[in-house]
């Protein structure tokens, strides 16, 4: 009976390890684009994309519910803080928060080990946090205009599957870019020549 028992368990967590997985492509977009939070929240586990709107400072706690989520946007929404248990979104594959007022985006954003495209343009961040460099699958980061100068050293981890970051409306220096440059060399920087504050560069 005891190995039974354990069999069954086996199996159980088996058939959970299954449906965890993230969806594939194709599949994830056949899924519906939920809107509404109290809809989603009435099958959370049935949840792999999300579209916000709302006001408040910061992310409504119960999003970090609806862990099976690929596709989550909350865009203008006037947040200030992305909250850390964003970390919990683990199958996030697309995360967009543009054009809110947050100034730092959290160290556990190194959790989304699946994301591939990061929408952080429109914001007040200065900096990337040291996590970053875990985002091995990460492709795409847009952060044009905000008062991003400076990358941190775990980035370069990123060096050979970043294939574009959007740094347009920042005005770097060359030192800036020339610096950004070495750290991500097979990366296409783009920017946004102004005055003399850049060489005859042109991307």
């Amino acid at each position: 009976m005891t190995h039974r028992i354990v069999g069954i368990l086996f199996l159980m967590m088996a058939i959970s390890a299954v449906k965890a997985q993230p969806l594939s492509e194709e599949a994830l977009k056949q899924q519906p684009v939920f809107t509404s939070l109290e809809e989603a929240l009435q099958n959370p586990e049935q949840v792999y994309r999300l579209k916000l709107k709302f006001k408040a400072d910061s992310m409504p706690e119960e999003v970090f519910q609806l862990t099976n989520l690929q596709e989550l946007t909350a865009a203008r929404c006037k947040m200030n803080v992305l909250n850390q248990n964003i970390g919990k979104l683990t199958h996030l594959e697309y995360l967009n928060v543009m054009g809110n007022h947050l100034v730092r985006l959290p160290e556990s954003i190194g959790n989304l080990i699946h994301l591939k495209t990061l929408v952080i343009c429109r914001n007040l961040i200065e900096a990337l946090p040291e996590s970053i460099g875990n985002l091995k699958k990460l492709t795409y980061i847009d952060a044009w205009e905000n008062p991003l100068y400076v990358f941190p050293e775990s980035i370069t981890e990123l060096q050979h599957t970043l294939k574009t970051i959007d740094l347009r409306q920042i005005d770097l220096h060359n030192d800036e870019l020339d610096r950004m440059e070495a750290q991500l060399p097979y990366t296409d920087i783009k920017y946004t020549s102004t005055c003399d504050c850049h060489d005859n560069r042109n991307k």
